[in-house]
Order: structure tokens, then C-alpha cells, then sequence
């Protein structure tokens, strides 16, 4: 470790990592911090049998130094900026970037994830398309369809692919209204955020990242009233945090929230003065009056009376 040696120190004391993370973090943000201390966390483990985990004042530094941190996200697509752009964009010139637009948001992939997709991976059921995804991050496979006439446009991709194709990559480049033998490129993948972003005239289209997809289709997901089970069985997230924060906090979800609480006043205004008027009705209602009974020229002999148990 340079730094230790930089500064003549030999311990790996909880101070001395103190020092060491403090420093550091006058140059590097808050996420990479905590890679540094993950990879630092490993090394120690293995190499000098240190479990710098049970360094308590350590840990809330860290966390200390997370505090209001807000890292850059990528920006999301609405469901009308999709629908305006697949409607509107000619295929002359977008199809491959319409097909990676319906894998991306319909499956919540990964630029990688498309990338590295096989020909094989994508089954065309007549009616739809089933798609299994295998080479993912976490290590789980992960199986999405794509229907409707978004398969009508996956079908003309796929059936402008060469017959000879030496790749078995799903994903091949496309020009001018024909699929080329060769694959599509990761950092391409990447681009076509900006891509779509330009082409609907959006403002910082640069901020539409390879990750657009995946956090539009967790935005849209959540918005259309999809559970935290659903969103993360949809995108393959184990861990509940993560999945949070792929959702992007869209107008959308605003106007959902909104309308729910007006509705719950609005309901809750309506049983009150249901309850106001039955109670007036009740207290307002006539009593039927008790009819007179009239004996005349009548013998009483004996009046038992029985008294409730």
C-alpha cells in the first residue's frame, strides 16, 4: 500500500484507516469510497487475515462522508416520449434503434445484457417474442416477452438478418434498410439513449446513458402500479434498496400520489355527510303514535302478571 509506505506507517489499525479514508476523500466522491473500502476490505482479509468489518468508527465515516450525496443518474423516458418517438421515427433509419428500445425498457436490460444477447436467446413464438437473458450481473437469468406490434417491428429486424452471419449475436448493425454481419458494438448500445433523446428534441440529451433504459422500465413499471416483489423479479435486483433506486421520481408518479390522496378526501367527505344525514334522518323521524284501547262493559275476574326471567 503506497500510502503507507509514503508515510512510514506499518500498522492497520482502525486509526490508521481513519486517516487513510479521510484523505481520500478530498479526492474521490462517496461511491468509489466504498469500492476502495470493499476492495480494501477483500485484500486485507485474504493477505494479513484483517476483517476490517469490525472497525466500527471506520463504517460511520463512510457513512458520514454518504451523507446528502446525490450521484448522477440517467435520465428516463416517459411512456409518451416511447410511443411519440416508435410511432413517428422511420424505420429507413431507426429500426435497430427501436428494436434496442423495446429489449431495453421491455426487459429493464443492461447495455451489456443486449450485447452480449445470442441469436438462440430470442425464440419467435408467431405472436411473441420470448427472450431469455443470461449473461447478467447478478448472476440470474432473467426471461421477458415483447408482444403487440412492438413484435411486429422486432419480427422485421430479425427477418433482415443474413442468412450467411458468422456472429452469433442477436444484435447486428443495421444501414439503409438492411442488417450487416457485423455486431453491434457495446458502446453503441450506450449512444442510442442519446440517440432518441435528440431525435424528440429533448433538452442534455447527453444525460440519456446506457442505463435509460433499465431506469425507464422500472419508472414505468412502478408508475403503472407494480409492486417492489414485481419490480425486482423484473429486473433481476436482489436487494430492495437497489431496486428503489433505478425508479426515477417522474411527474407521473407525482400525479399517482396526488390523486390518490385527493380521492381520500374525497371519499372520506362523502361518508361524513352520509353519516351527518342519516343521523339528522334518525333524530328528525316521526314516532307513530301509540293507538288508545277502549274496554266497555267489560268483567275482570283475574289479572295474572309473569314476571321476566
Amino acid at each position: 500500500m503506497e500510502w503507507r509506505t509514503k508515510n512510514n506507517i506499518a500498522s492497520y489499525s482502525e486509526n490508521v484507516l481513519i486517516v487513510y479514508f479521510e484523505e481520500l476523500s478530498n479526492k474521490i466522491k462517496s461511491p468509489s469510497l466504498w469500492t476502495r473500502y470493499s476492495i480494501l476490505k477483500s485484500t486485507l482479509n485474504i493477505k494479513n487475515q484483517i476483517n476490517i468489518a469490525q472497525y466500527p468508527k471506520l463504517h460511520a465515516l463512510l457513512k458520514r462522508k454518504s451523507e446528502g450525496y446525490n450521484g448522477k443518474k440517467s435520465k428516463t423516458f416517459s411512456p409518451n416520449e416511447i410511443k411519440t418517438f416508435i410511432n413517428e421515427a422511420p424505420d429507413s433509419n431507426y429500426l435497430l434503434t427501436k428494436v434496442v428500445l423495446f429489449f431495453g425498457f421491455m426487459g429493464a436490460c443492461r447495455r451489456h445484457e443486449m450485447h452480449s444477447l445470442k441469436f438462440n436467446d430470442v425464440s419467435d413464438l408467431k405472436t411473441l417474442i420470448l427472450v431469455t437473458i443470461r449473461d447478467t450481473k447478478t448472476k440470474t437469468t432473467r426471461k421477458f416477452t415483447i408482444t403487440g406490434k412492438y413484435y411486429d417491428v422486432c419480427k422485421k429486424y430479425m427477418d433482415l438478418r443474413p442468412k450467411i452471419c458468422t456472429t452469433q449475436n442477436f444484435f447486428n448493425n443495421y444501414f439503409h434498410g438492411k442488417c450487416t454481419v457485423q455486431n453491434v458494438g457495446i458502446n453503441k448500445f450506450g449512444s442510442m439513449g442519446k440517440t432518441i433523446a435528440t431525435y424528440l428534441n429533448l433538452p442534455y440529451p447527453h444525460l440519456y446513458t446506457g442505463h435509460c433504459y433499465r431506469r425507464s422500465s422500472a419508472t414505468i413499471l412502478v408508475d403503472a402500479g407494480g409492486d417492489i416483489t414485481t419490480l425486482k423479479r423484473h429486473g433481476g435486483w436482489k436487494s430492495t434498496t437497489v431496486a428503489e433506486s433505478y425508479i426515477d421520481d417522474s411527474i407521473q408518479n407525482k400525479i399517482n400520489v396526488s390523486e390518490k390522496i385527493l380521492n381520500s378526501i374525497q371519499t372520506n367527505q362523502t361518508l361524513n355527510t352520509i353519516n351527518i344525514n342519516s343521523a339528522s334522518t334518525s333524530n328528525n323521524f316521526p314516532t307513530e303514535a301509540i293507538p288508545q284501547l277502549h274496554f266497555n262493559n267489560c268483567t275482570i275476574h283475574n289479572i295474572n302478571i309473569d314476571k321476566k326471567q
